[in-house]
């Protein structure tokens, strides 16, 4: 095949994507520093620029404080991250969240409701649409002013197609959510798994711009992770993330929601959690931990269970830690192949400070060599509800093809 040529609109995009990531992760900047920075022309970078601040995607923010000098003023340019809203719908297995904010995640309005998997899933996602129009109206946020919606969801999603291929313990067929709740809002719809989005969040809003090599880790109501390297998302071609929930611990062991048996997440979510204290916890073996809960071992659940794992009873603990250990070496097993420069953890767990405790000291018994800022938890916990969904939009709707403008 003879040479066809360089396709100059893939270029424009690619060097808009550069120039927005870049004040992204920097912050305000001079046309001819970004244009040194990138290895751009200034002519290109103006008129880029010029372009984004048309449209109101970015905004001048004033000149540069610098040494008397003769010639022009750098002006700095900035994103503009009132420019649109966007609407984050984070569906787990035991609560939805529906927020609306803006580019950065702030000026957040969100509401919650029970998810639902008995509940036919279109009915259920024109639930989440009812909700979302409710919240935005509330609000005073028009459908003119909303970039587009993410759609965060637990297992295997087919992001092109926007399809959730297997909601553990939610869906077990394909959803085709982005088709469906795209009818019912009319915007655009962007549905990814629920850590590689957290990843996504990872890589624009947190420590994603100071490393380039991460393991993520969440612990809630499941265990999932995610992986980046060069600062960019592990996936493979088959849609799949490196789940070390579902690396198998034991040979024959209980039958997991992804069809295997064995897996970690048998053992490690939380209601695995909940059930093996409740299986074995009496006034003797957890008198601390029974008269808590007055002898009703049926309030040992998911719901409450930041409340009783901070009980402090020994006979508890003989028991979680041993779950505890067998999480905390898959961990350590998955660091010794990938090397990242960080493991970030973040869920419901990671939020007891006991929990990070234990968990850490456990996986130095297999590294002692690992610093105390090597598991961290992430930055962006408080932003769990919302924060994943809206970057997986911002990503895609903003930064890999431009604004619904164009």
């Amino acid at each position: 095949m003879g040479y066809i040529g360089i396709n100059l609109g893939n270029v424009k995009v690619s060097n808009r994507s550069a120039i927005l990531k870049l004040l992204n992760d920097r912050g305000a900047m001079s046309r001819k520093d970004i244009a040194a920075e990138l290895g751009l022309t200034p002519a290109t970078v103006t008129l880029i620029c010029s372009d984004l601040l048309s449209q109101g995607i970015l905004c001048e923010k004033g000149e540069l404080e610098e040494a008397k000098r003769a010639g022009r003023r750098k002006v700095l340019i900035d994103i503009n991250y009132q420019y649109r809203y966007v609407l984050s719908v984070r569906i787990e297995v035991v609560e939805t969240s529906i927020a609306i904010s803006n580019l950065k995640g702030k000026e957040c309005y969100i509401t919650k409701l029970r998810t639902d998997g008995t509940m036919d899933p279109e009915m259920f996602l024109k639930k989440i649409a009812n909700e979302s129009k409710s919240l935005m109206w509330e609000h005073g946020i028009g459908k003119e002013m909303v970039l587009g919606v993410g759609v965060s969801v637990p297992g295997t999603v087919n992001r092109n197609l926007g399809i959730s291929q297997h909601a553990y313990r939610i869906w077990k067929e394909p959803v085709s959510v982005g088709d469906i709740l795209k009818g019912f809002l009319n915007l655009p719809v962007i549905v990814e798994n629920n850590v590689k989005a957290f990843a996504e969040a990872e890589l624009i809003y947190g420590n994603g711009r100071e490393q380039e090599n991460l393991l993520l880790v969440k612990w809630s109501p499941g265990v999932g992770s995610a992986i980046i390297i060069g600062n960019r998302l592990y996936d493979s071609q088959n849609s799949k993330t490196a789940e070390i929930g579902h690396c198998t611990i034991e040979k024959n062991g209980k039958l997991c929601g992804c069809g295997k048996r064995g897996c970690l997440e048998t053992r490690a979510t939380t209601h695995a959690i909940a059930e093996a204290v409740r299986s074995v916890c009496t006034e003797r073996t957890m008198p601390v931990l029974y008269q808590m809960v007055g002898g009703d071992i049926g309030k040992i659940n998911v719901e409450n269970i930041m409340q009783w794992i901070e009980c402090g009873d020994e006979g508890m603990w003989a028991v979680l830690d041993d779950i505890f250990e067998v999480m905390a070496r898959v961990v350590m097993n998955t660091v010794t192949i990938i090397a990242p420069g960080k493991v970030i953890l973040y869920g419901q767990m990671f939020e007891s400070q006991t929990v990070m405790n234990r968990f850490i000291k456990k996986c130095k018994e297999y590294d002692p060599s690992i610093s105390d800022d090597y598991l961290v938890k992430s930055r962006l916990s408080k932003k769990i509800e919302y924060i994943g969904p809206l970057s997986v939009a911002v990503n895609e709707l903003l930064y890999h093809t431009g604004s619904s403008e164009e």
